[in-house]
């Protein structure tokens, strides 16, 4: 019983730590360009990230998470913001 809470406790830990990728259209700005747009761009910005492709964490298992998938939050988030910045955007808020 003990080992399941301290998974549980582990799991939220770790999803507090992912990056979400905000599509409302508030994150980002560029002069001239309509809430729609700016939340089309995202949406299509937030598609083509880069998934981190297949690791070794298949093989080893469920304990390669804990370095895979903030690994592979990292790659994404960076390939979004670069996405973003490409169509001339800039950040509203900071991180």
């Amino acid at each position: 019983m003990r080992v399941a809470t301290l998974l549980v406790m582990v799991v939220l830990l770790l999803a507090g730590c992912t990056r979400v990728l905000d599509v409302s259209g508030t994150e980002w700005r560029r002069a001239n360009a309509s809430i729609q747009q700016v939340t089309y761009d995202e949406v299509e910005c937030a598609r083509s990230s880069e998934p981190a492709g297949d690791l070794w964490d298949t093989i080893v298992g469920g304990l390669a998470d804990l370095v895979v998938v903030p690994l592979e939050d990292k790659r994404r988030g960076a390939s979004y913001d670069r996405c973003m910045r490409q169509r001339g955007y800039e950040r509203v808020t900071s991180r």
